[in-house]
């Protein structure tokens, strides 16, 4: 069970290393299970996806991201999932769904932080490696991997410390800038939902409301409902008031749609324990800003 003055520790040491020269390499970070699913492609040579699968599992645990040193048990927690959709010769196209998670102090509990699914097409043989570095980006999978392997440590570090992830959002910044123009449309600028989209939001300095929801909601309302559940649920309230702003300045904004896809079902278990009056109150919120899920959000005012 990780402990949360142990992530923000590793927060202030983050930036004392950024200050003295970058995102060197210097400890591992992820523990990352990775799926394949291969249903839809023909033929029974499939010995390929196999291997694409051990390389990304291998690539994905094993790349130093960062200067962050982590223990095995503060590792954290993330899943990519490839459903292939057909094959050109080494050309492959795909649904990638990636998701993370961070335990929650003093229980059992993990919530999730991240779930998005996308199209992603690249080019991958039997035997290929990955490589990774930090300047330069060779091939679409690599690319894709190491960005969604920032936005996995940003989101973890933002809910920990308050814009914790600043400096991971802004490698998956720099990622983006390099691969536009030459790795396909989920690099294209000014769409909100690709990968220009997670990083523009996520490195805006003037639209900081949903990263300073997740610190409120995570580390002062979710690591506390243990201890004091009352006090925990009226913290996670005060977060959920971020959504307001953060809807009026970006409607289109990744995180929230983000934030409705991995707290809908934990926000229901969080206020069955709560009074009529605070599961109505709740209610009026979330359902102005996710109307289209309203009826999924009735079971905030009846699930008991």
């Amino acid at each position: 069970m990780i402990r949360p003055n142990s992530r923000y520790m590793n927060y202030l040491l983050l930036t004392i290393l950024l200050l003295c020269g970058g995102l060197s390499i210097y400890a591992q970070e992820l523990n990352c299970k990775v799926q394949i699913n291969t249903e839809q492609i023909s033929g029974t040579d499939k010995a390929v996806y196999e291997n694409l699968k051990r390389v990304v599992q291998e690539y994905m645990n094993t790349t130093r991201f960062s200067n962050v040193q982590l223990s095995m048990a503060e590792k954290i927690d993330c899943s990519i999932l490839f459903i292939f959709k057909t094959r050109e010769a080494n050309t492959h196209s795909c649904d990638f769904q990636i998701q993370s998670s961070r335990p929650v102090y003093g229980s059992n509990y993990t919530t999730s932080l991240l779930n998005f699914r996308e199209q992603l097409t690249f080019d991958f043989q039997e035997n290929q490696t990955l490589t990774f570095n930090e300047t330069t980006i060779s091939d679409n999978l690599t690319a894709t991997l190491d960005f969604w392997a920032y936005i996995v440590l940003g989101l973890d570090f933002d809910s920990f410390s308050k814009l914790g992830g600043s400096p991971f959002f802004q490698r998956a910044q720099d990622i983006t800038s390099m691969a536009q123009g030459s790795m396909g449309d989920s690099w294209k600028a000014q769409t909100d939902k690709n990968h220009w989209g997670w990083a523009n939001v996520l490195s805006n300095e003037n639209q900081p409301e949903m990263r300073l929801l997740s610190y409120q909601y995570h580390r002062l309302g979710l690591d506390i409902m243990y201890e004091k559940p009352d006090e925990g649920r009226a913290k996670i309230f005060t977060s959920l008031e971020n959504l307001k702003p953060a809807k009026q300045f970006k409607p289109g904004s990744p995180l929230l749609s983000n934030f409705i896809e991995t707290k809908v079902d934990e926000l229901i278990n969080i206020y069955s324990k709560a009074n009529a009056q605070e599961k109505q109150v709740v209610y009026d919120l979330l359902s102005s800003i996710y109307p289209a899920s309203s009826n999924r959000l009735q079971g905030i005012k009846t699930k008991k």
